[in-house]
């Protein structure tokens, strides 16, 4: 109950300070329509080297990471790239890649996001859901950054714009918008005999344009047995059908391979190795006018795990041998705003199938384990706001709900509604809202004796704060939350049961300070408090900070560091582990440099040449016991542009 108290303290400060300061405040930023009708990216004048967040319209905290800060992070990865995100924490086992068969490739979201096999957070390209459709949890070596434009980070449940999650990553590829040409040569050198190297192009012409690129990567990593290889494609095909509408062909293409090095306690395996392959296509109809903003989109991912397993698990139907797995996803997703005065009325519809098959095979021959299906989910949307005037404040209220229709789960509401009050560039919010997420394709073969006892898990957010923005100087975004989550996903003795519950109250504040145009401040800072003991992923501190300095008009300074306290790691499926199971981790404190030297000074090409450090510090660290990460490490590149 003292918590509680502590935690409503807090978000009484939090409302009232920003009220009394907002008055104060102009406008420094520009506000750019992104992928969902009501999603707005914001794009900082001095463009901070990570993300900025923001709130919808319909009350979703968001953050958003531009291409500029991607680059400025030397963000090989999605892990990486969100390294700064306040809220967002990461595990990963090598430099490079995302082994896919434990934690040695995941992001976490506030606490969510620890369960396998099926996860609380959906990772998107271009709208398009990228998941295994066989065990239901996104795979990040799956989802490339080198073609990114940006990244939004969706926080909490939000079922106004995506269905089935507690959470979302989506990321927004590259596109020519502009009559003309472009294109980027990129290519690096760094520790452990690591190799970068993308090509991207891109054009405009009347009202046809188009994006092409491709990348390798490679590195034999900081222990033996930590070698990755990544390969990818993308290829983008759009057209105006008119001034407000735009179609475009969207593929994408990944062929991966990433080894396991084993705990540092034990015998290296000889044959873990986790590879990935997908095609991924998309049509995209994109509409933007005075009546009617959104999009509606069709998509097929095709893909596939090839797992070569030499230790044995804890799971007697997975011994040493292989493990192979195909899936075939396909569906629609689409979310309209029709304006009408001071109306926002929002229809959205969400229709989808996982398709997916695996099968473990022994080295003498056998298949203990093997299981395949179709899972079919209809979750239509419906939702409107009202803008009222009040003298020079706007008051906006909102309410909608998901309607979710499963081929082989009871149906389920998700209702949300939010309140926000605006005046000037200051934003006081309000918001509840419920996630649903159905147990995936995997429950046929890791729990078919409870298949039919199972239901969708039920996330319920309740988020209160403030955003403002002060004229060419600074910006801030604070809030309280609190999630409780019911019927969750456990391992039991007789298998896979709705017996789990958790309540995680937390505050999340961020700050951008610009005092000048070639130097712009960035701190982050979330604090969790979980009712139930020991929550996976979920520590009570993690902040982030970070700098860029343009220290001569042809040299700049990027620094930023995440400070991630204690934490415990284990499969948030496990429900109170076994003490054997039971892992804490603890904090650690890394700091990371990038300087670049800009060549448009000596040559008319627009290209630069860079130096990155990671772990300036030669911190100590590990995301998961066992497997300490790399120290100080060093990665040299060029970027070519024309």
């Amino acid at each position: 109950m003292q918590g509680r108290n502590q935690w409503a303290l807090i978000c009484v400060g939090t409302i009232l300070f920003g009220g009394a300061v907002g008055a104060q405040v102009s406008s420094n930023v520009t506000a750019v329509q992104a992928s969902n009708s009501n999603v707005t990216e914001i794009l900082v004048t001095a463009s901070p080297i990570t993300a900025y967040e923001t709130v919808r319209e319909d009350g979703g905290s968001v953050s958003v990471v531009g291409r500029k800060q991607i680059e400025r992070q030397d963000a090989r990865e999605l892990s990486t790239a969100l390294r700064s995100v306040p809220g967002v924490t990461i595990a990963r086992f090598d430099p490079l890649g995302a082994y896919g068969g434990a934690e040695g490739g995941s992001i976490y979201i506030r606490g969510e996001g620890a369960g396998r096999p099926g996860s609380e957070i959906k990772i998107y390209s271009d709208g398009i859901p990228r998941e295994s459709g066989a065990w239901a949890h996104p795979l990040l070596d799956m989802t490339p950054v080198d073609f990114a434009d940006s990244i939004s980070v969706s926080k909490g449940p939000q079922p106004q714009a995506y269905a089935g999650t507690f959470g979302a990553v989506d990321i927004q590829s590259l596109r020519r918008k502009t009559p003309g040409y472009e294109t980027e040569i990129n290519a690096g050198y760094g520790s452990y005999q690591t190799w970068l190297g993308s090509l991207l192009t891109g054009g405009k012409i009347n009202w046809f344009d188009y994006y092409g690129g491709a990348y390798h990567k490679e590195s034999q990593g900081h222990r033996a047995h930590s070698a990755a290889n990544l390969d990818g494609q993308y290829l983008r095909l759009g057209g105006d059908l008119s001034g407000e509408n735009h179609l475009a062909y969207i593929l994408n293409r990944t062929d991966n391979w990433v080894l396991d090095p084993g705990r540092i306690d034990q015998p290296t395996p000889v044959r873990d190795k986790f590879a990935t392959e997908t095609l991924t296509q998309g049509l995209r109809l994109d509409t933007q006018n005075d009546a009617v903003q959104g999009f509606a989109l069709l998509y097929l991912d095709d893909g596939k795990i090839r797992w070569d397993k030499d230790h044995l698990t804890s799971a007697t139907n997975s011994p040493a041998g292989s493990s192979d797995t195909d899936w075939d996803n396909y569906g629609f997703r689409s979310l309209y705003d029709v304006l009408i005065d001071k109306w926002t009325l929002t229809a959205g519809l969400e229709a989808g199938a996982e398709d997916g098959k695996s099968k473990n095979t022994t080295l003498s021959g056998k298949v203990p384990f093997q299981f395949k299906g179709n899972f079919k989910t209809v979750a239509p949307y419906l939702g409107a706001r009202y803008a009222i005037p009040v003298k020079d404040v706007t008051v906006t209220p909102s309410v909608g709900s998901r309607y979710y229709v499963s081929s082989e789960f009871d149906n389920e509401f998700a209702p949300c509604a939010a309140l926000a009050a605006t005046k000037d560039n200051v934003t006081v919010f309000l918001s509840q809202s419920r996630g649903i997420n159905y147990p995936g394709v995997y429950v046929k073969g890791t729990s078919a004796s409870t298949m039919d006892q199972l239901k969708a898990e039920v996330m319920d957010n309740t988020e209160g704060g403030v955003h403002w923005d002060f004229s060419q100087l600074a910006s801030l975004q604070s809030s309280v939350f609190h999630m409780y989550g019911n019927n969750l996903l456990e391992v039991t003795p007789n298998g896979l049961l709705n017996v789990g519950k958790k309540a995680v109250d937390g505050w999340e504040t961020s700050l951008h300070l610009t005092p000048w145009e070639r130097l712009s401040f960035f701190a982050g800072l979330t604090l969790l408090h979980s009712e139930y003991d020991k929550t996976p992923r979920a520590p009570k501190v993690s902040t982030s900070a970070g700098m860029s300095f343009k220290v001569l008009p042809y040299v700049r300074l990027d620094l930023d560091a995440q400070y991630v306290g204690n934490q415990y790691a284990y499969n948030g499926r496990s429900g109170t582990p076994a003490p054997e199971d039971l892992e804490e981790i603890n904090g650690y404190l890394v700091a990371n440099a990038k300087v670049t030297l800009d060549l448009t000074v000596w040559t008319k090409l627009p290209s630069e040449l860079y130096v990155s450090v990671e772990n300036l510090t030669d911190e100590s660290y590990e995301f998961l016991p066992g497997y300490p990460m790399p120290g100080t490490s060093y990665f040299s590149g060029a970027r070519l542009k024309f």
